[in-house]
């Protein structure tokens, strides 16, 4: 009798576990889907068509040098570098 109860109110636990789980991953969903309608209200995507046709006019031949000195691999280091530098400063024993 006493492993029927041990059993009954696990599975109770292991329905409500599953009933959070499930209200967390909708509550994240709707605030997904509110953070790509907000990006889509303010027009990001176009903006960032318009930067991509920027790089079209640069000549093959500064193309050609930016690959040589890996301008590519320096830029995403500093961002990193900055976005780390970023998050260090928000610890407030550290930064």
């Amino acid at each position: 009798m006493l492993s029927a109860l041990a059993s009954w109110f696990k599975s109770i636990f292991e329905q409500i576990a599953t009933w959070v789980i499930d209200v967390i991953f909708m509550v994240f969903g709707w605030l997904w889907d509110a953070f790509i309608f907000l990006l889509d209200s303010l027009g990001l995507a176009d903006q960032i068509r318009t930067s991509a046709t920027a790089f079209d006019g640069i000549p093959d031949s500064v193309w050609y040098f930016m690959n040589m000195f890996q301008i590519q691999f320096g830029l995403g280091l500093i961002l990193v570098a900055y976005l780390i530098r970023f998050m260090i400063r928000r610890i407030p024993v550290i930064g």
